[in-house]
């Protein structure tokens, strides 16, 4: 193999590439990109087994070839050459990387030893921006703990007409809709493959192309295409779990309310911190209560009342103030049945910004 790349276009991707690798694999090949020249194309191969994600970048190839080679140095030394171009030549068992007045010298291992990479298959067209907006919507919510397995990651379904982000961590809820894509099958991307996707959407224009087969969800973009194999499990009703009617119905500002809660959390010992919500006639007081430090109290303005009786509900502080962060619109409703039962949090206008949040609230 031997070709010749622009250093910038290579950085970029392969900075791209390298969350898609596995530093602590008991396989050391899973630490590698393989290295593929072919025609005019020099194609990037990165996976954990888990994401399986290819690149392609235009280059000058006088010697078409494969290598294995260790992604942190390629990426570190590229990103610090000083010249315009990379030049790139297998001798032997060694990858020759020159740039400027620079020259290494890379172990690399057999291009055979990696994995198999899956064949992508794709049916319909979402736009990028769209599909990053859906996971910085609902990505917070999303389950940390590996006994839930299906709610490691982004439900996407298609229900009455609108294309649902889903995301649950069995204590909250987070959905975010949007009109007029219908999605044939739903698709499941796990925390891990989300974190890899958003890089690459971030830089993509237009639409990416997405489908699934019996393992992998798959996505395609301009220069790359991404697979995400399938967690298991089936993922819950959530529509089932969305009240209905509800005891209290409040409109508040965002704002106010953010600020109310981060004021608070001034006095909290940890970022998750027990907050208390007082409904009271045309206010609602945010109080605090730490052992260690002391007590806190806040007033947020109620701006139009639909239903409310007095009222005391607990909740964490910092899932309150996870899913103000991602509503777009300056106004949100509360809406709640009792202190035990799941608390609604949604945009006053769900034209304009079709989000809301399912929170359990908490005994304090």
């Amino acid at each position: 193999m031997r070709a010749v790349i622009d250093r910038k276009e290579f950085e970029e991707v392969l900075t791209k590439a390298k969350p898609a690798t596995e530093k602590r694999s008991s396989l050391p090949v899973l630490n590698n990109f393989k290295l593929s020249a072919k025609e005019d194309r020099l194609s990037i191969y990165a996976t954990d087994l888990e994401n399986f994600l290819v690149f392609e970048v235009p280059a000058r190839v006088e010697e078409e070839g494969e290598v294995s080679v260790n992604a942190d140095k390629l990426t570190s030394i590229v990103k610090n050459l000083s010249s315009a171009e990379v030049y790139m030549e297998l001798i032997g068992d060694k990858l020759f990387v020159r740039g400027g007045k620079s020259q290494f010298k890379l172990v690399c291992a057999g291009p055979s030893e990696f994995p198999e990479f899956p064949e992508v298959q794709c049916k319909i067209a979402i736009p990028s921006n769209l599909l990053l907006k859906g996971i910085s919507k609902v990505g917070y919510a999303l389950s940390k703990e590996d006994l839930k397995h299906a709610l490691q990651g982004m439900y996407m379904a298609s229900k009455d007409g609108k294309l649902h982000f889903v995301g649950s961590d069995g204590y909250r809820l987070a959905l975010y809709m949007h009109e007029g894509i219908p999605l044939e099958e739903d698709l499941l991307l796990s925390r891990k493959s989300l974190k890899v996707l958003e890089k690459l959407l971030r830089d993509t224009i237009g639409e990416v192309d997405v489908g699934k087969d019996e393992s992998f969800v798959h996505v395609r973009g301009e220069g790359w295409k991404l697979s995400v194999r399938l967690l298991e499990g089936e993922y819950p009703d959530y529509m089932a779990v969305i009240p209905t009617d509800y005891t209290i119905n409040v409109l508040l500002d965002k704002a106010e309310f953010e600020n109310a809660l981060k004021r608070l959390s001034s006095i909290a010992s940890a970022k998750a911190f027990p907050v208390k919500l007082v409904f009271e006639n045309d206010v609602v007081w945010v109080e605090i209560s730490d052992p260690e430090f002391g007590e806190g109290k806040d007033e947020v303005d109620v701006l139009e009342s639909f239903n409310s009786e007095p009222m005391e509900v607990g909740f964490n502080g910092k899932y309150l103030l996870e899913a103000l962060g991602e509503f777009d619109f300056e106004r949100v409703r509360l809406k709640v049945i009792d202190p035990d039962s799941p608390v609604v949090l949604e945009s006053a206008n769900l034209e304009k910004d079709p989000y809301l949040c399912i929170i359990m609230p908490m005994r304090l």
